[in-house]
């Protein structure tokens, strides 16, 4: 687990950055959910979330997370969040499982600030991360802030050797141009066009053309939030690459298994196109 401290208790977190100026004080412990390819269902990388007190309000992400932005701390929050999960999944043995990737969330207003990129370079210096396994996670709420700024900003993050998620893609209105300029390598399709897809036609259609865009651009299509055995049968036999959701594991503190049952029955996986 990983402190939050204030300033004026005059402690800093072990082993990672200092953060000054806070007035939030909480413990923050990472979580990991497996993205697992829709081929043999390996796990090909794992989705870094964050979680406050297990006895506390806070450990619901999105109480952590709307708390902090209330006292202005979510740049605090933030930092404290990228290096507890860098640390804790060296500490687990990920950079020892070959070409296992790390994806983590960032927020538009962090993209865009330069401080927060050479405190990325710092703190992957610091831990030795190799950078190459490093997934950016761009979500809806920050592309929909997207300008030529935010755009040149993102880039930063490829040019010193992150790969580039777009998250919840097929829920807002900027994603055709976002994709056109970045290129990215992860296509993550939103949970809400997943569920009960497979009887769901207009969701189906939807899922199918933006597989097939995805890997138009040269991108790994992930699905999201697959919970059921029919949900999972029906977007491999749409081409998904990749699916992540409960059905394979839930988020959890060290590295989930993925144990599908035996009985599991899926559809044959399409084939991408040459």
């Amino acid at each position: 687990m990983f402190d939050i401290e204030m300033k004026t208790a005059g402690r800093a977190p072990a082993a990672q950055p200092q953060v000054t100026d806070t007035k939030f004080f909480c413990t923050v412990t990472p979580f990991y959910q497996p993205i697992v390819s829709a081929d043999g269902f390996g796990v090909i990388g794992y989705e870094a979330l964050a979680r406050g007190p297990l006895d506390s309000p806070l450990h619901s992400a999105r109480t952590l997370f709307a708390t902090a932005s209330g006292l202005g701390e979510m740049a605090a929050l933030e930092r404290v969040c990228w290096t507890a999960a860098l640390l804790n999944a060296t500490r687990l043995g990920l950079w020892r499982r070959p070409d296992t990737l790390l994806f983590l969330n960032l927020s538009a207003e962090r993209i865009r600030e330069p401080e927060f990129l050479e405190f990325a370079k710092r703190v992957v210096a610091e831990t030795g991360v190799p950078v190459n396994r490093l997934v950016l996670e761009v979500t809806e709420e920050s592309r929909m802030r997207s300008d030529l700024g935010f755009l040149r900003a993102l880039m930063r993050y490829r040019e010193m050797g992150f790969q580039i998620a777009l998250d919840d893609v097929g829920t807002g209105y900027s994603d055709l141009r976002v994709l056109a300029e970045v290129k990215p390598d992860f296509l993550k399709i939103a949970l809400e066009l997943v569920r009960s897809v497979h009887v769901h036609t207009g969701r189906r259609q939807v899922v199918h053309s933006l597989v097939m865009l995805g890997h138009a651009m040269g991108s790994t299509v992930i699905v999201e939030g697959v919970e059921t055995a029919e949900e999972l049968a029906a977007v491999r036999a749409l081409g998904a690459d990749c699916v992540q959701g409960y059905l394979m594991a839930k988020p959890a503190a060290g590295l989930p298994v993925v144990v599908l049952p035996d009985t599991l029955a899926v559809a044959p996986r399409l084939c991408r196109a040459a």
